[in-house]
């Protein structure tokens, strides 16, 4: 007698391990991005810090220009007086003198723009808010993510 498996028993099987990577795929990609948000939140807090610093030196936050901080940020580019870092997954910008909104702009492999962002908007008695705004349902997702569900101070 031979052994060995049917075809029936192989198809239920690839389809069983077809419905579990279908269900875990989405979660994965999930947990992912959220841990590539938290080099961008890390780095934010940063530049926050050293903004509230330029802030206290000079009266005013530092506007768009990253270079006059005391920080050392990764790859810096200059081009009309608008300054921005860019890490691997993020390009990160600030705006502002009276109010200070440093920007996270996540960035596909390919340098263009994702579907999400996130900001900190620091006012000038040292309190701040964190928000993520997604540009389309799965950017929202990936900020219910990031978030907890909360729309900003996460």
């Amino acid at each position: 007698m031979k052994k060995g498996f049917t075809l029936i028993e192989l198809l239920v099987v690839v389809l069983i391990i077809g419905i579990l990577s279908a269900i875990a795929l989405p979660q994965y990609t999930t947990a992912v991005e959220k841990s590539r948000s938290t080099e961008a939140i890390t780095l934010m807090g940063t530049l926050r810090y050293a903004a509230e610093r330029y802030r206290l030196q000079t009266g005013t936050f530092p506007g768009t220009d990253l270079e006059s901080l005391d920080i050392e940020l990764p790859s810096v580019t200059c081009t009309g007086g608008s300054c921005t870092a860019k890490t691997k997954n993020f390009k990160i910008s600030g705006t502002g003198t009276a109010t200070y909104t440093i920007t996270a702009q996540r960035i596909n492999s390919d340098g263009t723009d994702s579907n999400y962002s996130l900001q900190t908007v620091v006012n000038a008695d040292g309190t701040a808010v964190r928000s993520c705004t997604g540009a389309d349902d799965d950017g929202t997702k990936i900020c219910n993510a990031i978030t907890s569900g909360k729309n900003s101070d996460f």
